[in-house]
């Protein structure tokens, strides 16, 4: 435990790096994404230092991602904030997210080693294939329970 909390410390130190960092904006195609109004699913992060996070399905087979990375004390981390919209496609359980030109790493938010197989699989960099059958999704290494 101690070990994946100092990964995930390192990993935010690294990504905070550069000059100027600011919030990540959302694309344009996915402010064209209209929502629909009622959650198929959805799923929230717990209480943590690290971030919050929220997936929710809806039945239009949209979908709205919200992140807001955490700064960690005593560090001169930025807030990293990450809003996107986006289709699913279904394939029994599995939902296909589809980011449009995502301004972010979907490899880097859905980090395979804080996942198994039957978790979520990183398809493309605008496709994320999740397992909605799951109550729980560590997403960015944050355990995100399904509402």
């Amino acid at each position: 435990m101690l070990k994946n909390i100092l990964i995930l410390g390192l990993l935010i130190t690294i990504s905070s790096c550069g000059s100027k960092k600011t919030a990540v904006q959302a694309s344009k195609d996915s402010k064209e994404v209209v929502l629909g109004k009622s959650e198929a699913v959805s799923y929230k992060s717990l209480g943590n230092g690290v971030a919050s996070i929220s997936l929710q399905l809806f039945e239009n087979n949209t979908f709205k991602f919200d992140f807001k990375s955490i700064p960690q004390p005593d560090t001169d981390d930025k807030t990293i904030t990450i809003s996107e919209k986006g289709t699913y496609t279904t394939d029994g359980n599995w939902k296909t997210l589809n980011f449009k030109n995502p301004k972010f790493s979907l490899a880097s938010i859905f980090d395979a080693n804080y996942a198994g197989a039957a978790d979520f699989r990183v398809i493309d960099k605008e496709n994320v294939k999740i397992n909605t059958a799951k109550n729980a999704l560590p997403i960015w290494g944050v355990v995100c329970e399904k509402e």
